[in-house]
């Protein structure tokens, strides 16, 4: 897979709500959810770049790499879905 960078949309924020946290679009007041391994994987991607947080997080949780990859892209997509976050291809 390429390396990417991820953002979250201007008007989506991580918040806590009910006592989780989650993201929260202003625009749609639409929310959703994250339970506690997703939150490290979107923080990690926030604060890196794709290769670097599987390597993190891979580290973190004792998973293999590929593993965490999967993980990994299957949560962003579904965030994109959810027009919560952008990526942008990194060369």
């Amino acid at each position: 897979m390429s390396n990417f960078k991820i953002t979250l949309n201007p008007q989506v924020t991580l918040t806590e709500m009910e006592g989780r946290l989650v993201l929260f679009s202003k625009s749609t007041g639409d929310f959703f959810g994250l339970n506690e391994s997703a939150l490290i994987l979107l923080k990690q991607l926030l604060n890196s770049d794709f290769n670097t947080a599987v390597n993190h997080c891979s580290q973190e949780f004792g998973v293999a790499p590929a593993t965490i990859e999967t993980d990994l892209i299957a949560l962003v997509e579904e965030l994109e879905r959810q027009k919560l976050l952008k990526k942008e291809m990194l060369p």
